[in-house]
């Protein structure tokens, strides 16, 4: 047997599915939003209608609900949408304000009274373009308040929005020439801005947050800041409870003084931390008169005080004026819940341990934009639903609850004061799937999918991977096409669009050429390590469509005599030409210019021809890169 193994190099073949990391978000959303007052006269039994308005305040904002404030108490009036619907309610039950989702294309109110009703509302329409900020590193986030010019009528504000589970915060809210913005609201994951502006946004690395929580207040605290002085917590001084963490502070600092009008005294109180989110800042000046003229107006009452929520473990309260400032503060602290995520619900236990030394604790859902909380179900087996910031009575005083209007957050009190309810709180929610584009590098969908994921469900369609997540957490998912592993996918952001994951897929030209470079035909291709293989043409050529990239060795078949191997590396459409030592077929017998050799030394051309008929074992093998 003539047989004969060239090796002209050993190839390594890297087949490794490409990593794709889709990075913690901020979500930035510039929020368009027009107020109306309107009186709609209603009679007996009768109903009106109110829908979703056609102006738009501009290009790339989308419609996302509207509020209807009931301007006074009409008890005979009953709500509903066709979509999505939330209740506020006064103190005496009647609803004060409904929240509306998108989804819903009208509302009606119901007079269930015999007489006609006058009904007085404000109604508020909202509209938001949003935008993600991928986060890998400390960031600024320049805003514009608003992004452009707006319809008439519309106001504009913005919101920015990190995921509770993402290690970034919030370190300032500055003007662009970094003085230190004064009108917004923040914490950690959230700032709003609403008045008009150019902003920049800090956001730096920080700890996440549970995605439910227990929040708790310890005791109240007071302290004296003497005129022009200051005070200062450094954290150290607060027992936080074994288990949990410093979350921040409420703080009020006010005064009063009286002096004569003309004389009236500047300066001002200040509080200081990590991040603080101003509540309210009053300065009132009062002037003190009689009825008749037997005391003139000559003194100015004035009254200073200022409410702040300052996150982080330390606060200063400072002043510039000449009366003692008293402050009040109560230190917050979080810890983790007790926590079961299934499919379509969150089960939290909340033990007698959690509701000590507080003088409340709260319940605390905060959840990415896929999820959706649709009810609450207390331990005796109260269920709450459709309500945003409700008030219940509770044991001689009020339950604060709320879902809010896209459900993405909710709160419920487990205790206030002596009043506490332990066991097990069910939240109802309902997720969507998290939908990942697959294309190709010319931004085409993707087919020949598959895909598994380490703690989700996973399929896959044209386009597309589709995860059914139920955690607000980072998972992993690895793709595969037509059966070869292709991407691996560390999934850090569960929003509604995420960025696409692109596979290099490409066309393959193989051309089969012998000794003398005349092109081979039928000779067997395949790619080791991908499913691709054919026959040549009579050109010597095999195209294999959507081949993904990597690299790979093409193995070439010609008569099952002459095998020959070489290595390509697929980056982009590629053409390979593959050179054998076949110098001629003859009746479908490939012959080498090693039986050309053997012609020559004596064994004529009739004779090999039939000599290799009768053996059809391989003579040349020859692996190349």
């Amino acid at each position: 047997m003539n047989k004969l193994l060239i090796t002209l190099a050993l190839a390594t073949l890297a087949l490794a599915a490409t990593t794709v990391v889709i990075p913690p978000m901020a979500k930035l959303e510039q929020i368009a939003y027009k107020v109306e007052e309107t009186t709609l006269k209603i009679q007996g039994a009768g109903f009106a209608t109110l829908a979703k308005p056609y102006v738009t305040p501009g290009e790339g904002y989308v419609y996302a609900g509207m509020r209807i404030e009931f301007l006074g108490a009409y008890p005979s009036i009953q709500v509903g949408a066709d979509g999505q619907l939330s209740k506020t309610f006064d103190q005496n039950g009647f609803v004060s304000t409904v929240y509306v989702g998108p989804d819903a294309s009208k509302v009606t109110l119901v007079n269930t009274a015999k007489e006609a009703v006058e009904v007085k509302v404000r109604i508020t329409y909202t509209y938001v373009k949003a935008s993600y900020i991928p986060l890998s590193g400390d960031a600024v986030v320049e805003v514009n308040v608003p992004d452009g010019k707006l319809a008439q009528g519309f106001n504009a504000m913005a919101r920015l929005t990190i995921e509770p589970y993402a290690p970034f915060v919030v370190k300032a809210v500055e003007r662009p020439d970094g003085t230190p913005a004064t009108v917004y609201r923040v914490e950690p994951k959230v700032v709003e801005i609403n008045t008009p502006g150019k902003y920049k946004i800090t956001i730096t690395q920080g700890a996440a947050l549970p995605a439910a929580m227990l929040v708790k207040s310890l005791s109240k605290q007071t302290a004296t800041v003497t005129a022009g002085g200051e005070f200062a917590v450094t954290g150290a001084e607060v027992g936080v409870p074994q288990g949990w963490k410093l979350l921040g502070y409420a703080v009020f600092a006010y005064t009063a003084d009286a002096n004569l009008i003309g004389k009236e005294v500047t300066g001002d109180i200040k509080i200081d931390g990590g991040l603080v989110d101003t509540i309210t800042d009053v300065n009132q000046n009062i002037i003190v008169r009689s009825v008749s003229y037997l005391v003139p107006p000559v003194w100015n009452f004035n009254i200073r005080y200022k409410i702040a929520l300052v996150y982080g473990e330390q606060f200063k309260v400072s002043t510039t004026l000449p009366s003692t400032v008293n402050v009040i503060y109560i230190p917050l602290v979080y810890r983790e819940a007790q926590v079961k995520w299934l499919p379509d619900r969150a089960l939290v236990n909340v033990t007698d341990v959690d509701v000590a030394d507080g003088q409340w604790t709260a319940v605390v859902l905060q959840l990415p934009e896929l999820a959706k909380i649709v009810s609450i179900r207390t331990p005796g087996n109260a269920m709450i639903s459709n309500a945003t910031d409700v008030r219940l009575v509770w044991g001689g005083g009020l339950r604060a609850v709320s879902i809010s209007p896209d459900g993405r957050q909710a709160y419920i009190i487990a205790q206030l004061g002596d009043t506490k309810e332990t066991g097990m709180y069910t939240f109802m929610i309902n997720w969507k799937p998290m939908r990942i584009p697959v294309i190709d590098t010319k931004g085409r969908a993707v087919g020949d999918l598959s895909a598994s994921a380490d703690k989700f469900d996973a399929s896959a369609s044209v386009g597309y991977v589709e995860v059914k997540v139920y955690k607000p957490e980072p998972f992993a998912l690895d793709i595969s096409y037509k059966g070869i592993p292709a991407a691996h996918v560390e999934v850090k952001s569960l929003v509604e669009k995420p960025q696409a994951v692109t596979l290099g897929i490409y066309t393959v030209k193989v051309v089969v050429v012998g000794a003398l470079n005349q092109p081979i035909a039928q000779a067997s291709v395949s790619l080791e390590g991908f499913p691709a293989s054919g026959k040549t043409d009579g050109a010597g050529s095999l195209v294999f469509q959507d081949v993904l990239e990597g690299t790979y060795k093409i193995n070439v078949d010609i008569g099952g005599r002459v095998k020959v191997s070489e290595v390509i590396e697929v980056r982009g459409d590629t053409e390979k030409i593959v050179k054998t030592p076949v110098v001629a077929i003859v009746g479908g017998v490939p012959i080498t210019t090693l039986d050309a050799i053997a012609t020559v030394g004596g064994l004529s051309a009739a004779g090999l021809y039939f000599a290799l008929t009768r053996r059809k074992e391989s003579v040349a093998e020859v692996e190349q890169i």
